[in-house]
C-alpha cells in the first residue's frame, strides 16, 4: 500500500506519531512519510545527533535502546527524555531481548507484559510513538511451529501491555543470514513454507509496526569496481546487488502462490530492511573493514537502493532501519561522526521535502556519494533466485 495513511489506520501506535504537527505540515511534500529506525547495540549519539542535525518533517526517527546490562530492563527516563528532546518526531524505543527473557519463568505473552510494565516505569509513552522492539527474533521461527508460537504470545504481550494500557505496535528485528551465501536451496524452502502459515501471518498484522529482517549488506559483495577494458560497474548493478539481498523475503512472498496472501498483506504494511552503517566489525553486520570514504558511500548507495527500489513497488514505502557503530576499532571520534553525518544527509535527501533516490548520492541529485569500489568485490549472484518461486 503506498499511502501511509493506510499503515496509520491500520496501527495506533503509527498513527499517534504520524499526527503530529511536523508530519501534518509535511504530507503533501512528502515522497513518502518516512519512518527510519536505527539499532544501536554500541552507542547511538553521534547518529542521533547527525539526523536531529539533518532531520526532515518528512521522517519519524525511532532509535532503539538497548537494555541495561541485566538485558531485562529498558533504559529509562534520561535517555527517553534525550531522545525526545531532539524534536516531535524522535521516538526512543525499548529493545526487548529475546536471549535475556528466554529462561525467565512465566509465559512468552506474560514477559511481554511484564515489559510493557518496565517500559512504563522508565517513562515510554506509547501516545507519543514511544514503543518497543524485539531484537534477534532467533531464525527457527522459519522452520519451528514452537518458536512462532512463542513469538505470537511474546508480540501479543508487548502490544497489549498491562490492565488498562493504551495498544502498541513495535518491531519485530529477525536473525538475518550473510551476503556471502552460496548454499541457498535449504533456505528458499525455509522461507517458503513460513510465508504460507498464513495463521501466524494472520495473528501478527495487527500488533506488529516494523518486521525488520536483518539484512547487512558487505561491500565485498557490491562495491564491484569496473572491468578492465570492459563495461563500467554502474550504481545500478551495485544497487540492484544490494536490493536483491535485502528485499529477498518480500520479493519472494510477492512472487509466491496464493497461500502466500496473508504474508504479502503483513509485509506491504510492514516490511523493512534493516542495513548495516556498523562500521568495521568483524562479524555479524556485513564485515565491512573497509576505509571511511568507502563505508560513507556505501551507506549512501544503501539509502538509494532502498529509496530506489521502493518506487516503483509496494514496499518497502518510506521505512527503511540501520544498524549504527558508535566506535568502530580503531576509528576516531571525528570519523565516526563523518558517518553518521552522511548517513543522515543521505536519508534527508532522499525522503525530504522533494527527495528522490539521486538526492541520497549528492544533494544536488549527481552520483558522487555512491561509487563505492573495493577490489576484489565479487557480485552473488545468487541471490536471484528469490525473483521466482
Amino acid at each position: 500500500m503506498r499511502a501511509f495513511a493506510a499503515v496509520a489506520a491500520a496501527i495506533s501506535v503509527v498513527a499517534a506519531a504520524l499526527a503530529l504537527p511536523s508530519a501534518e505540515s509535511a504530507r503533501t511534500a512528502c515522497p513518502y512519510q518516512a519512518q527510519v529506525i536505527t539499532y544501536n547495540p554500541r552507542g547511538w549519539q553521534p547518529l542521533l545527533d547527525s539526523l536531529a542535525a539533518n532531520q526532515t518533517p518528512c521522517a519519524q526517527y525511532y532509535v532503539v535502546l538497548p537494555p541495561v546490562s541485566d538485558k531485562v530492563t529498558p533504559r529509562g527516563r534520561r535517555l527517553v527524555e534525550a531522545v525526545r528532546r531532539k524534536g516531535a518526531n524522535f521516538h526512543p524505543v525499548a529493545e526487548f531481548s529475546w536471549k535475556g527473557w528466554y529462561g525467565k519463568p512465566g509465559s512468552w505473552y506474560s514477559k511481554g507484559v511484564a515489559f510493557r510494565r518496565k517500559m512504563a516505569a522508565a517513562g515510554y509513552d506509547p501516545r507519543r510513538g514511544e514503543t518497543w522492539a524485539i531484537n534477534e527474533l532467533p531464525s527457527t521461527i522459519r522452520s519451528r511451529a514452537d518458536t512462532r508460537q512463542r513469538a505470537r504470545d511474546l508480540i501479543r504481550g508487548l502490544y497489549t501491555g498491562p490492565v488498562g494500557s493504551r495498544p502498541s505496535a513495535g518491531a519485530v528485528f529477525i536473525v538475518g543470514v550473510g551476503q556471502a551465501m552460496r548454499n541457498f536451496g535449504p533456505y528458499k524452502a525455509s522461507l517458503q513454507s513460513w510465508l504460507q502459515d498464513a495463521a501466524f501471518w494472520t495473528a501478527i498484522t495487527p500488533h506488529v509496526a516494523w518486521w525488520g529482517q536483518e539484512v547487512y549488506p558487505s561491500c565485498s559483495r557490491v562495491c564491484v569496481p569496473p572491468e578492465r577494458g570492459g563495461r563500467p560497474t554502474r550504481i545500478a548493478d551495485r544497487s540492484t546487488a544490494i536490493n536483491d539481498f535485502t528485499q529477498h523475503m518480500a520479493k519472494l512472498a510477492y512472487v509466491g502462490p496464493p497461500t502466500t496472501a496473508a504474508a504479502r498483506a503483513f509485509l506491504d504494511k510492514a516490511w523493512t530492511p534493516v542495513m548495516t552503517a556498523f562500521w568495521r566489525d568483524s562479524k555479524g553486520y556485513g564485515v565491512n573493514m573497509i576505509p571511511l570514504d568507502t563505508m560513507m558511500q556505501f551507506v549512501s548507495l544503501e539509502v538509494y537502493a532502498a529509496r530506489a527500489w521502493a518506487g516503483p513497488r509496494p514496499y518497502p514505502d518510506g521505512r527503511l532501519g540501520f544498524a549504527w557503530n558508535q566506535a568502530p576499532r580503531g576509528a576516531q571520534p571525528g570519523e565516526t561522526r563523518q558517518l553518521a553525518g552522511r548517513l543522515a544527509q543521505a536519508i534527508q535527501g532522499a525522503y525530504g521535502d522533494g527527495g528522490t533516490a539521486a538526492k541520497a548520492c549528492s544533494p544536488n541529485g549527481a552520483y558522487t556519494w555512491c561509487a563505492p569500489q573495493l577490489p576484489g568485490a565479487a557480485f552473488n549472484a545468487g541471490w536471484k533466485t528469490f525473483d521466482s518461486w
